[in-house]
């Protein structure tokens, strides 16, 4: 189409170059008081420029009909590359399994998190111990309430032990015999003291 526009534009020239001419000739021609012949160069003249505006229109046709197949060969490959956007798409879409697959795998993430959630809380939980747990909080403190009348009980033996009260004179006029300066074993001192608390009575 290119082609044929530059055909018709050359001969547009051409025709309006004889136009020129026809022109110019018949100012001479009428010059020369020749009006038959001034007349027929005037009718060629008419008949180029009839030539020249159907070539106009030609072309007018021609440039029209260039723009519109430019706009389909855009227009093709607009199309072409969404048809391969589209294919490339449904291919993906087929894939993933489509809006249900989406659906599923989100479902599935979310029990897998849930499922993490509670894995992690249950490993936080304090664990239960035998014998320990389910005890009554009233009895651990009875129990500790007994450990420590326990302990005052051992303390209060060993003030007992350690440091025995004077005892009254015998009323004799014999004198005691003197207390052995050896170490006294632990049953040795329990005797002494059974003794003592007889001898108090």
């Amino acid at each position: 189409m290119r082609d044929a526009l530059e055909t018709c534009e050359k001969r547009e020239e051409h025709l309006q170059r004889k136009v020129d001419n026809e022109i110019t000739a018949a100012k001479k021609f009428s010059a020369a008081n020749k009006k038959r012949e001034a007349i027929q160069c005037l009718k060629r003249k008419k008949m180029y420029e009839q030539q020249i505006a159907n070539l106009d229109g030609q072309k007018n046709n021609l440039t029209a009909q260039m723009l519109a197949l430019e706009q389909m060969n855009v227009t093709r490959e607009v199309l072409e590359a969404q048809k391969v956007a589209a294919t490339n798409m449904k291919k993906m879409t087929t894939e993933i399994g489509g809006t249900e697959g989406v659906e599923r795998l989100q479902e599935d993430i979310e029990d897998t998190m849930a499922d993490a959630s509670e894995i992690q809380e249950t490993m936080s939980r304090a664990m239960d111990v035998p014998g320990v747990d389910g005890m009554d909080d009233d009895d651990l403190l009875a129990e500790l309430e007994g450990l420590e009348q326990d302990e005052l009980s051992a303390e209060l033996s060993k003030v007992e032990l350690g440091a025995p009260t004077a005892m009254p004179a015998a009323p004799t006029s014999q004198p005691l015999p003197s207390a052995p300066t050896s170490a006294v074993t632990a049953e040795e001192e329990d005797e002494l003291a059974a003794l003592e608390r007889s001898m108090a009575m």
